[in-house]
């Protein structure tokens, strides 16, 4: 008889697959979703990376504190921010939550109220450092301040803080290149002093035996990394940038885990999905209404669609109902699942919402 992993084993793909569904309408960024994927597969195991991550985690999910970071913009296209990154926090904190386990967020101050919004419209209740640590389930929003010179006494004072740290992510967050230059998703060059250097809590947080998690779905986010050298030996016209760097726009910041996807949002969702389907527990994944809700609210604090511009519920010029189309395919994964039972008892299959 076969195992539950083993079992298990084609539902991890479908998450992969639907996290990594590439619906782009610039004809530059076409294609490069397989090519991301599949390299950062290949280098990782050759396995699922979405179950990858899970079972990274799963040896730690016994309560503690994860910390999640997020936010990219710039002065004249996205100054508050835009609606991909938040909306995956969100989600993962309402799961982390509700497995017991307290989140810390970090953003630049112009982002955070986007992201306070998001994560508290997904049901997580954010609380402030005085309440937080008797709270297992809740979440404290912190700025991460800008530029290289802030950034080691932020992370060090944040790491010796506690002593029960579980996990870090980077979710949509951008990270330098080997020529130490930040870069957008089109390959122009980011201000350095303008961002926020969490790449440098990366290297911090894998130091100190933490498991660190990227998540992005351009290559210039922090944990590409991990495949940086392939990826541009691969197709390095699709990766270079505007200002002639070695190794074009890509990320050189090192992660235990690199999950690309489509819309770094879908990649944090198909993580929360993986844990459901991991832990049996399908009633670990937020509804559909709260997610909506994490989309929309970093609109009410100036972020817009990275792709239009637009002050609208839609990520990466993907419309709301198309976000409410992946959410669900991956929604339709664990029950698909669970009808399997795998040795379960009936009464533990949750129906669709």
């Amino acid at each position: 008889m076969k195992s539950d992993a083993t079992q298990l084993a084609p539902y991890f793909d479908y998450l992969d697959q639907i996290a990594n569904l590439e619906l782009k309408n610039r004809p530059s960024q076409q294609g490069g979703t397989a090519i991301r994927y599949h390299i950062a597969r290949q280098r990782q195991g050759n396995r699922p990376l979405s179950e990858k991550v899970a079972e990274t985690l799963l040896p730690r999910l016994n309560g503690g504190t994860v910390i999640l970071t997020t936010g990219t913009g710039n002065p004249l296209w996205l100054p508050d921010g835009e609606t991909d990154g938040p909306s995956g926090v969100a989600v993962l904190t309402r799961v982390f939550g509700s497995l017991g386990i307290r989140s810390c967020v970090l953003a630049e101050a112009r982002f955070l109220p986007g992201v306070r919004a998001a994560v508290r419209a997904a049901g997580t209740p954010l609380l402030d450092e005085h309440s937080w640590p008797y709270r297992s389930n809740g979440a404290l929003c912190l700025p991460f301040p800008t530029g290289a010179e802030a950034a080691p006494g932020f992370i060090d004072a944040l790491l010796s803080s506690r002593q029960d740290w579980t996990a870090a992510f980077f979710i949509e967050k951008p990270g330098p290149g080997i020529d130490k230059q930040f870069h957008n998703g089109s390959g122009e060059r980011k201000d350095a002093g303008w961002l926020a250097h969490a790449h440098s809590l990366a290297s911090a947080a894998r130091k100190q035996g933490m498991p660190t998690v990227g998540i992005g779905d351009g290559g210039n986010e922090i944990g590409f990394g991990v495949i940086r050298e392939a990826l541009f030996r691969e197709a390095p016209h699709r990766f270079g940038c505007q200002c002639g760097c070695a190794t074009g726009m890509l990320d050189s910041t090192l992660v235990d885990v690199l999950l690309p996807a489509s819309v770094s949002n879908w990649g944090a969702y198909a993580v929360a999905a993986a844990l459901a389907l991991r832990l049996w527990q399908r009633e670990l994944m937020p509804g559909w209404s709260e997610v909506a809700d994490s989309i929309r609210a970093p609109i009410e604090h100036g972020a817009f669609d990275g792709y239009t511009g637009l002050a609208l519920p839609s990520v990466d010029g993907i419309s709301l109902r198309g976000n409410r189309a992946v959410y669900h395919l991956l929604e339709e994964v664990l029950d698909l699942a669970m009808t399997t039972r795998i040795g379960k008892p009936a009464a533990m299959i949750q129906p669709g919402r």
